[in-house]
């Protein structure tokens, strides 16, 4: 146990090394929903942090969030999802393929989960990185080969709770501005509040 909970903390600080201390700037508040953003060392696009609280217990957000093949019901752009692999009862790894506008070629994202609980707060950790070698490239598509970020979902009452959507991306390949400012605001706000619609049924 001792060696997982090691094992976990090092996933952890390996995946927030990229992240620059650069100060969160809040770019939209809107329907509930806020997103923040600030800059990465090296990298053209953004890091972002969307945080929201929806009326659902932690239990029904976990469920959700293990329905792999759910993932198209509420997140944004989402074509595709499935696990291809499962590592441990905490971990595995995640396909998806993203949806884009013409001519942007369609994004897919081979993606590795791990989770962590804590009882007091109940909270869960879900902590995610690119694993692109998993599987063969798929032709005509746009292989997402640096990915890092999480899920944290952490019980605030008996049925309301916290949602914090974290991610740093290099989506490869040739991306117009506005697509690259959409991946750090619009993606994160429209997942987030299908989410919360779903979550909330």
């Amino acid at each position: 146990m001792l060696l997982r909970i090691s094992q976990v903390l090092l996933l952890f600080a390996s995946s927030t090394a990229v992240f620059a201390d650069e100060p969160w700037a809040r770019t939209l508040d809107k329907h509930g929903v806020v997103i923040e953003t600030r800059k990465v060392l090296g990298s053209d696009y953004k890091e972002f942090r969307a945080t929201m609280t929806v009326n659902a217990n932690l239990q029904k957000s976990l469920a959700v969030m293990q329905d792999f093949a759910g993932y198209k019901k509420w997140m944004k752009d989402c074509k595709e999802s499935r696990r291809i692999a499962e590592l441990s009862a905490s971990s595995g790894i995640v396909y998806s393929l993203q949806a884009t506008p013409w001519p942007i070629s369609e994004r897919e994202a081979v993606v590795r989960y791990t989770y962590q609980k804590t009882i007091k707060p109940a909270t869960v950790l879900i902590w995610l990185a690119a694993a692109p070698d998993a599987m063969p490239p798929t032709p005509g598509k746009v292989r997402i080969a640096k990915l890092k970020g999480y899920w944290r979902f952490r019980e605030l009452a008996p049925n309301r709770t916290e949602v914090i959507y974290s991610m740093h991306s290099e989506p490869g390949g040739s991306l117009p501005g506005w697509a690259a400012a959409g991946m750090v605001a619009h993606l994160p706000f429209e997942t987030l509040k299908k989410l919360r619609e779903h979550l909330e049924r």
